[in-house]
């Protein structure tokens, strides 16, 4: 009988030592194996035969004090674990009564730092509204979303440990972060005092209307706070010399006036470049869509070259404008790009992806290239053979610590593969001169996010190089109705990312076609204040 057994239990051990071998599996396992793997042997601190209870939550955790493991086990799921483990240990660790301890857990309010913090509250101690924390306007976060999951939404957080409790991005592109106003467990207080401003209620002035043209006021100090030159200085007739001026415009002493119908409203000039500024009135608002005027449908290209008439001067704008437009391997050749019916077309839905765009169908497409480090900086539009329009952000915004001049950067003209360079097609220039629109707001809501680029020397068109037009106030009025579509194309991430990785990059130009917005929808949208100067599309 003995010697049965110990064949028996030699069989057992031989079999046992054959598995081991034979195994391919890895030595260690996962966190989650081995919490479903490993049995602890439940405590009987309370009760006849606790340890052969489920796991409980409120037995385990709260009426006593519990390690991971035990949390695991009554909840039994990692990831719930994670997240309860990450506020017990903050509030467990503060010797607080059982009813602080249940509102600590809850998430909606802060103990000790405040790391348990989990509630809905996006509102600093002033009052500004949080940034979203995907973001990256109009600050760039320093802590990734992915790897600190309780950062959702633009609530008030606390990734750092921030010694004032929690904290967001604000909204304000002048104050990076500040701290939140999170009322305190067990307490009639809050983490911080919340102290918004006090707005008084702005005076309803009487407008401006037509931007000002009308205007017969005396002031004559800019924006800027530069004094406004004699209408009859010799430096106030240079600046006027080649301008389309209204002679119903009564030019008078040095005041504020708007003599060629500027849309931007009365300026005067100045005695520092670029020589003009404009003055601060209060103007009416003016709809984008002119509800008066009727224009007639459009059933195919909106400009022919028999329609266009010229507008600037090409001493100074240079030369492309009379053949902007007017793409060579496109309408030079009477054939339509793959998607160009659907620019007029009606829209049935929204279009939430972009598709390669067809060689020389934005031939006026233009990349922005930072020389150090060397990446893409920014799409732009080509105007002229001198001339290149972008937005003012790409340039200048400090949020972002960005501040480039024309030694910064280049520009890559007639491209369509983004990271390759196309030999005889593309071609590399330099800039010696930047203006940004001098009433760029980038303090409040990027109004007039507008600059001009000049070209060190012209550049040659080609089937690839090519400008775009610059409309009218009634080409904008008559295309920027509801409904129709506007073409985007750039080399931009083609998904939400935290950062910008070569393999989120398009190989090729991308396209989109997306519906113009009614301009209430578009101001319902947004808490952003739009003005007449902006569109919303999408």
């Amino acid at each position: 009988m003995a010697h049965t057994k110990t064949s028996i239990l030699r069989g057992l051990l031989f079999s046992s030592l054959l598995h081991l071998t034979l195994s391919h599996a890895g030595v260690f396992l996962e966190k989650g194996q081995a919490l479903s793997l490993l049995k602890r042997h439940r405590r009987a601190n309370k009760g006849f035969l606790e340890e052969m209870l489920k796991g409980n939550l409120e037995r385990e955790c709260l009426e006593e004090t519990c390690n991971y493991e035990e949390a695991f086990e009554a909840l039994e799921s990692i990831d719930q674990t994670d997240i309860f483990w990450s506020k017990y240990q903050v509030c467990q660790g503060l010797g607080k009564s059982r009813t602080v301890l249940d509102a600590c857990l809850e998430g909606n309010c802060a103990l000790g730092l405040g790391q348990n913090y989990r509630g809905t509250i996006s509102h600093t101690k002033s009052g500004t509204e949080c940034q979203v924390w995907t973001s990256k306007y109009p600050h760039i976060p320093k802590f990734n979303a992915t790897i600190f999951p309780s950062l959702i939404e633009n609530y008030c957080r606390n990734p750092d440990n921030n010694s004032e409790g929690p904290w967001c991005y604000t909204r304000d592109p002048t104050v990076e972060r500040e701290t939140c106003p999170i009322p305190v467990c067990g307490e009639d207080r809050t983490t911080v005092p919340f102290t918004p401003p006090a707005v008084e209620p702005a005076p309803m002035e009487p407008c401006e209307p037509e931007k000002g043209m009308l205007y017969t006021g005396t002031l004559s100090v800019t924006v800027s706070g530069a004094k406004c030159l004699p209408w009859n200085s010799e430096k106030a007739k240079e600046v006027l010399h080649g301008n389309h001026i209204d002679p119903e415009v009564e030019l008078q002493e040095n005041y504020c006036r708007n003599p060629d119908r500027d849309d931007e409203g009365v300026w005067c000039v100045t005695d520092e470049p670029p020589y003009f500024d404009y003055c601060d009135l209060h103007y009416c608002d003016s709809l984008l869509e002119d509800e008066n005027q009727e224009f007639e449908g459009i059933s195919g290209r909106s400009t022919t070259p028999k329609e266009f008439k010229t507008f600037f001067d090409e001493k100074t704008f240079g030369s492309g404008e009379a053949d902007c437009g007017t793409r060579p391997l496109f309408e030079k050749k009477k054939i339509t790009d793959k998607s160009e019916r659907d620019l007029l077309d009606s829209y049935t839905g929204r279009i939430v992806s972009g598709d390669d765009a067809e060689v020389g169908s934005s031939p006026w497409q233009v990349m922005l290239y930072k020389k150090s480090p060397q990446e893409l900086l920014c799409g732009a539009s080509l105007i002229s053979d001198t001339w290149i329009l972008t937005a003012a952000h790409c340039l200048f915004y400090p949020p972002w610590d960005k501040n480039l001049s024309t030694n910064d950067i280049l520009v890559r003209i007639g491209k369509h593969i983004r990271a390759k360079y196309e030999k005889n097609k593309e071609k590399i220039a330099l800039l010696d001169k930047i203006i940004i629109h001098p009433k760029y707001n980038w303090k409040e809501n990027m109004d007039r996010d507008i600059a001009l680029m000049h070209l060190k020397r012209p550049i040659s068109f080609s089937d690839y190089i090519h400008p775009v037009c610059l409309p009218t106030k009634e080409v904008v009025q008559r295309l920027m109705l509801a409904g129709y579509k506007g073409r985007v194309t750039g080399w931009g991430n083609l998904k939400e990312t935290w950062a910008t990785n070569p393999s989120n990059l398009p190989t090729v130009l991308q396209q989109v076609n997306v519906p113009i917005v009614d301009q209430n929808t578009c101001k319902a949208s947004t808490r952003v204040k739009v003005t007449d100067n902006m569109f919303c599309a999408g």
